[in-house]
Parts: C-alpha cells; structure tokens; sequence
C-alpha cells in the first residue's frame, strides 16, 4: 500500500561566511534520476527510488521507504550566487549542495560624477 504523500526528507545545513552545504542521504537513488532546480528563491530537489521487482505472490505488510517521485524543497537567502551553485552525489548516495553566498560589504563609497 503506497501512501500518496511526499514525505520529508531530513537533511542537514551548515554555513559559513562563504557559503551554504546542504548534506542530505538519498539511499537508493539513481543519479539519473535526480533533478535540482530553484524556483522562488526556494532549491527545489526532486528524485525517484526504485522498487526492486518482486515476487508477484508477496503482500506488503508495511511499506516505509517510499517508492516513488519525491521532492523537497529547501528556502534559500537571496543573498547568494544562484549561477554558481554546485552538487554531487557521492558513492554512498549523499548528495552534497554547495551554494555560495554573495559578499555583502559592510560599507560603500561611492563617487560623485562632476
């Protein structure tokens, strides 16, 4: 039995002055079918696990692992480089988001055109 909500996915955020990793396990994750875009300042990750084939003859009894297209999204400041964002997925299906913050200075001086 498939419930037909999108459950959430934990994933972990850090930051620094620099920039923002977000660390988050996708187990059972094809890298192809991983897709990650940004729609109203909001990193959007969309993904699908696959059910390995079964035997016909087996009922399931309980079903936690949700099978099926998933999606979490995730707000982002808007003080960041949207085009310089990067990922990967390592081996152990992590994926790993780095996305770089724009260096917002303390003060600006700016000249008077004559």
């Amino acid at each position: 039995m498939l419930v037909e909500t999108n459950p959430y996915v934990p994933y972990d955020m850090y930051e620094s002055e620099q920039e923002i990793v977000i660390i988050m396990p996708l187990w059972w994750v094809n890298k192809d079918s991983l897709n990650l875009k940004i729609e109203d300042y909001k990193l959007l990750i969309q993904w699908k696990r696959e059910l390995i084939e079964l035997k016909d003859s087996l009922i399931p009894i309980k079903e936690e692992c949700y099978w099926w297209n998933l999606e979490q999204r995730i707000d982002l400041p808007p003080q960041i480089y949207f085009d310089k964002i990067h990922s990967k997925l390592t081996p152990e299906n992590i994926l790993q988001i780095v996305i770089p913050k724009a260096l917002v200075p303390e003060k600006i001086v700016l000249e008077i055109e004559k």
